[in-house]
């Protein structure tokens, strides 16, 4: 007798009878009703069965697009959303859909693949469910009827897969940004405290006294200290320096104390600057990271994951540095201001963060599965 082969590898066996897989009149309408329009690819080599697909699918509301190949099938799954894709086992030669499957599946993981084999092989069965294939029916004019209900209760599997990954889509939106009016409300609530406590202290008190320092100590590290010394002598209101004459010197004085800003050399004795200001950044993320090479003819740039963004270049007097420093010191204060935030955020809110990055990792799972 013809059928299907099982979808799962382990199960998979011929069936002898179709009702258990058939819709009920009723429900076979309103199925039909539901996916009118649906796109359906069909992958065969055979113009007789190119023919026969689309007299079959088209009757049932579908739209049906042919192709004869692999790479025409690809070029069309790369410029289109089919809800279903018909590969047949052998186009071009045979097992060569399983390939096809793959990549279809690669390229469109929303879409259900139906194999077509012309032979009744459990191998095969087990090969195609592996490569992607939600099913395998038999070429047979007795499977028709059989093809046609799969194929319906497929391209109905992947309507409904695009409508909850759209829903999923849009709770993660709205999930993302709850916490990020969350935070920026946090972030009000800390400014307003500040505020109260700078006042209860006194005038006298430095503006946000909750928790930022009022003098920011700025690492210069280099192996020469002629640049400290010609920085130092400006005296910058509200910024010490200090130098550290090698990269291990720098990460010890980085780990034992208060660093706001490093100022690393590219070129130190002991390590590579940049090794040490990721070092740095790994220890400390709220370090502004600045890497110059020395002056005349130098440069200084910012240092972030993202890579380097140019301060001064080309830098040739230590004047220039100093002309900058406020933007500077105003980059610390920022990054001291958020991690405060963060830090105030996670100590009120830890159990809300918990189920957030817990939801978080569901969500992103059920997308990408």
């Amino acid at each position: 007798m013809t059928g299907p082969y099982s979808q799962n590898p382990q199960r998979a066996q011929t069936s002898t009878s179709h009702a258990t897989a058939r819709p009920e009149g009723s429900r076979m309408m309103s199925a039909v009703r539901e996916l009118s329009g649906a796109e359906v690819l069909v992958v065969d080599r055979d113009v007789r069965v190119q023919q026969g697909m689309t007299q079959l699918l088209s009757a049932a509301g579908l739209h049906v697009t042919c192709v004869p190949g692999p790479l025409k099938a690809l070029e069309q799954v790369g410029h289109r959303f089919y809800s279903v894709v018909v590969v047949d086992l052998d186009t071009p030669e045979p097992n060569a859909g399983l390939v096809t499957v793959e990549e279809v599946r690669e390229l469109s993981p929303s879409s259900m693949v139906v194999v077509l084999t012309p032979r009744k092989s459990f191998e095969d069965s087990v090969a195609a469910v592996r490569a992607g294939a939600v099913d395998v029916i038999w070429k047979s004019p007795q499977s028709v009827a059989h093809l046609k209900d799969r194929i319906l209760d497929a391209a109905g599997r992947s309507v409904d897969k695009r409508q909850v990954g759209s829903v999923l889509e849009e709770v993660k939106a709205t999930h993302d940004s709850l916490l990020r009016r969350f935070m920026d409300t946090e972030r009000r609530i800390v400014d307003l405290e500040d505020k109260l406590t700078a006042r209860g202290l006194g005038e006298g008190s430095p503006s946000g006294s909750g928790q930022l320092p009022e003098t920011l100590r700025m690492l210069v590290v280099d192996r020469d200290p002629t640049l400290t010394a010609a920085l130092k002598a400006h005296r910058v209101q509200g910024l010490e320096i200090e130098l550290a004459l090698s990269g291990g010197q720098a990460l010890d004085r980085t780990t034992s104390g208060p660093v706001h800003i490093a100022l690393i050399a590219h070129d130190l004795p002991d390590l590579p600057g940049a090794m040490v200001a990721r070092s740095i950044k790994t220890q400390r993320p709220d370090i502004v990271a600045l890497g110059f090479s020395p002056p005349p003819g130098g440069k200084v740039e910012i240092l972030a994951s993202r890579g380097a963004t140019p301060v001064l270049d080309p830098f040739d007097h230590a004047d220039q540095l100093v002309a900058r420093f406020s933007d500077i010191v105003d980059a610390a204060h920022q990054k001291l201001k958020e991690r405060r935030y963060t830090q105030s955020f996670r100590d009120r809110h830890y159990d809300f963060l918990r189920r957030y990055v817990e939801l978080k990792i569901k969500i992103d799972r059920a997308l990408g599965s």
